[in-house]
């Protein structure tokens, strides 16, 4: 009696697992660089910063160069100033 080839499929779970596991290395790294290339997290983390900087330093949920102007120190303390008016 022969024994063919197709009887035979004792390494075929794993040769489908490593393969598997290398097309999802491979997906891995591929969006990792493509995620490196486009700044995409420096972006998510940097760009609403500017408005939570404007808040801590003024109070005002505007970027940080706007929201200086709006700043209480910076109003007009006519009032405070000359209180017998």
């Amino acid at each position: 009696m022969k024994r063919s080839l197709v009887a035979n499929n004792k390494g075929q779970l794993v040769i489908e697992a490593v393969l598997l596991m290398v097309v999802m290395v491979g997906i891995f790294v591929a969006s990792m660089n493509a995620l490196r290339g486009s700044n995409f997290l420096a972006n998510m983390i940097s760009g609403p910063w500017d408005r939570v900087a404007g808040m801590m330093e003024s109070g005002v949920w505007k970027p940080a160069k706007d929201a200086r102007q709006m700043h209480p120190n910076q109003r007009s303390r006519g009032i405070s100033v000359d209180p017998n008016k």
